[in-house]
């Protein structure tokens, strides 16, 4: 049975209360039971210790703690607490006098933010060779040493903090802070800018997990995103910033053109980047692989904004001698490379690349067979191994550099030596002895295709040339269904080639007939299905075996589709990611308009006019889009207050839809009490949302952002409770610093939480404690707390504000 709060605090208090239940009070949200469980006598000592972060005082006024066992505390005290004891006013003398001599860092910053700590101690702290910079400027502070300071305080604290705000990011002893940025850092971050608490992030200074977090978001601005691609950022955040429906067309069309497949797919699905300008791409592709293409378009291709069209016109047979010297200057090594293996190369851009940075194209000149023997001798010696091997595999190399080649008895270089037919036979027999060729590679059908049997023996690669399997994977001429013949007996790189060709295909034929559209469905590749998802010739059979692939913009891009047919546009109204329901919605008012009731129905949800009792009504839907809808009207407030819809407000707000929750706590007239129930119920733990990422239920956390951010703009008092955990001194890391000021100096600030549990302010550096002492809503408790402080500043400043408040 639920107890009230004052019945669990006369239960903690109770000398007769089990230790068993004392452990478990420890853990109660409610501060005043915590902290008499840290004065019960009973309560078990680990629990004791955990608590004296917390209470000090209260620990140190147990009737048990004299008995305890503490001739050595740091061996049986967590250091958080031993931290909290040192900084109290009642710490054992014999305490602050051995830890200042023998003490660590964090023995230290407790002992020099005591206010009773003697100036011999000071001194001793002084000189342990534990203590850095920040230790020191502390001790000069500290009242007992440097007396009251009565003028200049305030000009030495607004001139410290831009310093501590940048020295957070690199250099702890600056700040004081030892903790170096982990996950609770991370956490904080991300939730304080969610809810509009801190400034601007700065994404270079940020960790990898907020990068992420952010680029992941469909809240983040495209400001935000628009900088990712201005800072080398990891792939898994780029892949993120290519995915995010807010990014810039402008990106979308750089990242379409990145160097990673990867990333070109995730940017290709994204609903946001034009289907003309993916065809736009596809087709000047078309162009660039098909081996009748005129030179002049070639030409013209050659200076295409794609970057990976241009690698592809340095490939083709038909180019020009004057373009492949202009494309042998480009920057992107790929189209270098590309040259570099022309057969049309001259001996003026082979010399040339010759020496080129770049070890790829290095490479390709020396397997070209218009590579002549000096550039052919000069690769021999060159610094990388690989460019080496090449030049034994190149069967128009010299026997002289051959010979010379052999002699580096490298493992790499006779592997290749021993099958290149220009190697006198008896040597070839010889090497190929201890380098016989490796067998056909297998190919694993299931990993490829769909409608393969899940077959782990594999099919082997046909014996057919990898030149041959190559022009016939990237060939424009090459159809479809022989392509699809080529993925099931072709290595890895040339398969991708031929997926992409399908792709191609698929996205430059508009003549393509359905069957063979649900036949292409069959290559595990969504880069195909999005292909496919735009065809003008997709079928109810096609979407629906689409749909099963489980990835929502392929959803979003069938929508996108004009010949997409209105039964799965109305099934659409029903999906279970939102971006898809919303966008069907748009598709489907702009064909029905009035003629549909579900489009009635919703027209009336979002009226203000529509009488609550049918608003009331509309509630029950079994559309979340209609249900979404009701929850964001403003007029529901009313439905509160009438008798006949009195629970309406409520229903929403306990929704089995998160994302009803979610209107609900976005809507301008929720009242504060239901927002605070939405707060209150999806108050999670931070621990959970960092390790547990991916089973992390990110709808619930949305809800909770969304109803505290609400609660902010109305009511900062009452927000502020949902604030105090993030003040709490487990989340003083680098990286939280400035974000801790920012929360410090902000109109929300847990004020009354810190009131409630003075003795943790002793845990908060000096320039945090300084902020609190500036605060408009600081209360008479907290300034004459403060007012006993042991740095000069941060009394001066109490000082100052008593004066003004009194």
């Amino acid at each position: 049975m639920q107890v009230s709060d004052q019945s669990e605090i006369a239960v903690a208090n109770n000398l007769n209360t089990t230790p068993e239940l004392l452990t478990e009070l420890a853990r109660h949200k409610d501060i005043k039971v915590r902290q008499a469980v840290a004065r019960n006598p009973h309560t078990p000592t680990y629990t004791l210790f955990l608590l004296a972060e917390e209470f000090p005082q209260d620990f140190l006024h147990n009737p048990i703690f004299p008995t305890l066992d503490l001739e050595n505390p740091e061996s049986v005290i967590p250091g958080s607490s031993l931290q909290a004891i040192l900084a109290c006013d009642d710490a054992p003398q014999e305490w602050l006098h051995r830890f200042a001599i023998s003490g660590y860092h964090y023995h230290l910053v407790g002992i020099v933010q005591n206010p009773q700590v003697s100036k011999q101690v000071l001194e001793l702290a002084a000189e342990n060779p534990s203590g850095d910079a920040f230790i020191h400027e502390l001790i000069k502070m500290h009242v007992n040493i440097a007396g009251e300071m009565d003028s200049g305080w305030q000009e030495y604290a607004e001139n410290k903090l831009p310093h501590i705000v940048e020295a957070s990011f690199s250099n702890f002893a600056a700040v004081g802070c030892n903790s170096i940025n982990h996950s609770k850092g991370h956490y904080y971050q991300f939730i304080l800018w969610q809810l509009g608490i801190t400034p601007d992030l700065q994404l270079k200074q940020t960790s990898e997990y907020v990068q992420v977090a952010i680029a992941k978001s469909s809240d983040t601005p495209p400001a935000y995103l628009r900088q990712f691609l201005n800072k080398k950022f990891k792939i898994t955040t780029l892949i993120e910033v290519a995915k995010n429906k807010n990014t810039p067309l402008e990106c979308l069309i750089e990242l379409a053109d990145h160097r990673s497949r990867v990333i070109r797919e995730a940017t290709m699905l994204n609903p946001s980047l034009p289907r003309s300008i993916v065809n736009d791409f596809f087709q000047e592709r078309f162009l660039a692989t098909h081996p009748h293409t005129q030179v002049e378009k070639l030409r013209e291709l050659c200076q295409s904004k794609w970057s990976l069209i241009r690698w592809r016109v340095a490939k083709h047979p038909n180019l020009e001698l004057s373009d492949l010297k202009s494309l042998a200057q480009s920057s992107d090594w790929r189209i270098r490379e590309c040259v570099a293996g022309h057969p049309s190369a001259d001996l003026d851009i082979l010399q040339r690349l010759t020496q080129d940075k770049s070890v790829r194209v290095r490479q390709a000149v020396a397997l070209n067979s218009q590579t002549p023997p000096e550039c052919l001798a000069r690769l021999s010696g060159d610094r990388n191994i690989s460019v080496q091997a090449n030049v034994a595999k190149n069967p128009h190399t010299p026997l002289e550099i051959l010979l010379l080649l052999y002699q580096s008895q490298d493992i790499r270089i006779l592997q290749k030596l021993a099958y290149n037919p220009a190697l006198p036979q008896e040597l070839q027999q010889q090497l190929q002895l201890h380098f016989p060729q490796t067998k056909p590679h297998n190919i694993y059908l299931h990993w490829r295709l769909f409608s393969e049997p899940y077959s782990y023996e594999g099919t082997q690669i046909e014996e057919i040339h990898q030149q041959e399997q190559y022009a016939l994977a990237t060939s424009a001429m090459t159809p479809i269904p022989q392509l699809l013949e080529l993925l099931k007996i072709t290595p890895v790189d040339i398969y991708w080639e031929a997926v992409r060709n399908i792709c191609q295909q698929v996205v430059c034929n508009p003549e393509l007939s359905s069957e063979l559209l649900l036949e292409i469905l069959d290559i595990r590749s969504v880069d195909v299905y999005a292909a496919v998802a735009s065809h003008p010739h997709i079928s109810d059979v096609v979407c629906e075996r689409i749909t099963k692939f489980k990835e929502y913009r392929l959803r979003l891009l069938m929508l996108q589709n004009p010949n997409t047919s209105s039964e799965f546009i109305e099934k659409s109204l029903y999906d279970t990611h939102p971006e898809v329901r919303q966008y069907a919605l748009k598709i489907y008012q702009e064909k029905f308009a009035n003629t549909s009731n579900f489009i009635l129905q919703y027209n009336e949800a979002i009226d203000e006019h529509t009488p609550l009792p049918k608003l009331a009504e509309l509630a029950k839907h079994k559309s979340v889009l209609i249900r979404e809808a009701v929850a964001k009207n403003p007029r529901i407030i009313e439905a509160y207050s009438s008798p006949k819809s009195k629970n309406c407000l409520e229903k929403l707000a306990q929704d089995k839809n998160k994302l009803v929750q979610l209107a609900v706590a976005n809507n301008i007239n929720t009242p504060i009490h239901i927002l605070e129930n939405l707060a209150n119920n999806y108050q999670y733990d931070h621990y959970e949302y960092i390790v547990y990422s991916r089973g992390h239920k990110r709808k619930e956390h949305k809800v909770f952002i969304a109803a505290v951010k609400r609660l902010i703009q109305i009511s900062p008092i009452i927000a502020s409770k949902y604030l105090a955990n993030f003040i709490e001194p487990r989340f003083y890391t680098l990286d939280t610093i400035p974000f801790r000021l920012a929360l410090l100096q902000h109109p929300a600030a847990p004020i009354e939480y810190l009131a409630q549990n003075l003795q943790k302010l002793r845990s908060f550096p000096w320039y945090e404690r300084y902020v609190i002492s500036q605060h408009p809503q600081v209360t008479i408790e907290i300034l004459q707390f403060l007012l006993q402080d042991a740095n000069r500043v941060v009394r001066a400043a109490a000082k100052a504000r008593l004066n003004e408040k009194q």
